[in-house]
């Protein structure tokens, strides 16, 4: 059986999968950044023994023109929701917004 601490690595392997995460360059010369922050996330297990985590997180992304406080990075907000088994496997993955 999987506790609530071994679920949090597996959120973020299946955030660093979805993103394009770290620096990254544009056909015009500009590079960029793209880093994560898990805001937060919550389980609740069904009768059937699988696990549902519900999990916020938020994408930064900082370009050569981001300086504080004027011009902060860019951040996009993302809730999903998972479906692990006892094991860890992830059985879906869903967008909720």
């Amino acid at each position: 059986m999987i506790n609530k601490e071994e679920i949090e690595p597996i959120i973020r392997k299946q955030i660093e999968l979805l993103e394009k995460l770290g620096d990254q360059g544009s056909s015009s010369g500009h590079m960029s950044n793209i880093s994560y922050e898990l805001n937060d996330y919550s389980t609740h297990e069904t009768e059937d023994g699988l696990i549902h985590v519900e999990y916020s997180y938020t994408t930064y992304v900082e370009t050569e023109f981001t300086y504080y406080p004027d011009n902060p990075p860019y951040g996009y907000k993302h809730k999903r929701i998972m479906i692990i088994d006892k094991e860890g496997t992830i059985i879906s993955d869903e967008d909720t917004i």
